[in-house]
């Protein structure tokens, strides 16, 4: 359900035409990372406040960074699927989201586990996931050709060349936005201060991404405001017709806040490898999810039948993918 919402929350951005990406991104990370979540979190969990006045400040600090580091993510996240579509933009940035959300906080935490069959099983699931975003790669390269076929098409040679472009910004992404997961992970110490207070485990995760996404924010708020600022982009907030994309942001928003509480709860339910495991099923089911959103708004009308079997490709073992880290987290592994 939570990758669901994830995979779905960029899809409103296509329908605010007349704003740039930066003035899209400031409102929905204004709903999302900050109105919404606190929202949230102040109906609850009991004393909110004092939870986070009961931790060390080591926790505050470590989950304060890891929260602004995957702000930067965020922002390269939202150029990302501005430059090579939604279905392609989700597929790269969160396979290795998920490879790097799932294999860290095991290398960190439960190294133990990669003697075990479970571990090698969840390993051997993290590789096919690699796979799976490779074919997802080629897919999109092959997507740009059929769409942009003569190498003497000036206009194609530029498309291309923001194509290669979109893909480093795409790994920049993937590489920082597991920092949310480890922020649930060096978070553990607020988690069980909520849970003292009366926060039921469901619940419990709320204050750490509260204070993380509040961070993203920070880091997303100052470039939108860069960006704007060079060509006083505020201005595009008041233009004629433009009423209805703060409704687009408020949904962008929900989806987007809605998934991140879901996941968390999730996680109070999956056992001793919960953040490895949690991890890479949300981000398949986000690409997954992402992938069917491009291809029902056309964004792989014309490009033939070889790029979308690629990228079919690239989905099954993504698939394959999520039944081996399941299988090893499964009950009796442990």
């Amino acid at each position: 359900m939570a990758g669901i919402m994830q995979g779905a929350f960029p899809l409103p951005m296509k329908y605010a035409i007349k704003w740039k990406w930066e003035n899209t991104w400031c409102v929905f990370a204004l709903w999302g990372f900050v109105i919404l979540p606190w929202l949230l979190a102040f109906m609850t969990v009991p004393d909110l406040i004092n939870v986070y006045a009961s931790v060390s400040w080591k926790t505050l600090v470590a989950v304060t960074l890891f929260g602004a580091g995957w702000g930067i993510g965020t922002i390269c996240f939202g150029i990302g699927v501005s430059m090579v579509g939604l279905a392609l933009g989700l597929a790269l940035m969160n396979g290795m989201t998920g490879a790097l959300g799932a294999l860290i906080p095991m290398l960190l935490f439960h190294p133990e586990a990669f003697r075990t069959s479970a571990g090698q099983t969840i390993l051997g699931g993290i590789a096919l996931l690699m796979v799976g975003v490779c074919l997802c790669a080629l897919a999109g390269k092959q997507k740009e050709r059929a769409l942009f076929s003569s190498s003497n098409n000036v206009k194609g040679n530029r498309r291309i060349g923001s194509f290669y472009k979109g893909l480093i910004v795409c790994a920049i992404s993937g590489a920082a936005s597991p920092m949310l997961n480890f922020a649930f992970v060096f978070g553990d110490e607020i988690v069980s201060t909520a849970e003292t207070t009366g926060a039921t485990s469901a619940y419990a995760s709320f204050p750490v991404w509260c204070l993380a996404m509040t961070a993203a924010f920070v880091t997303t708020l100052a470039y939108c405001l860069y960006l704007m600022r060079k060509d006083h982009g505020w201005n595009r907030y008041t233009l004629k017709g433009t009423t209805p994309y703060w409704g687009l942001t408020f949904f962008m928003g929900v989806l987007w806040s809605g998934g991140i509480a879901l996941y968390g709860m999730g996680l109070s339910n999956l056992g001793p490898l919960a953040a490895s495991i949690g991890w890479p099923i949300l981000m398949i089911a986000t690409i997954v999810t992402g992938n069917l959103c491009g291809i029902v708004t056309g964004e792989w009308k014309g490009t033939g039948r070889k790029p979308l079997l690629t990228m079919t490709a690239g989905l099954a073992v993504l698939f394959i993918a999520i039944c081996l880290i399941g299988l090893g987290n499964a009950p009796k592994n442990y």
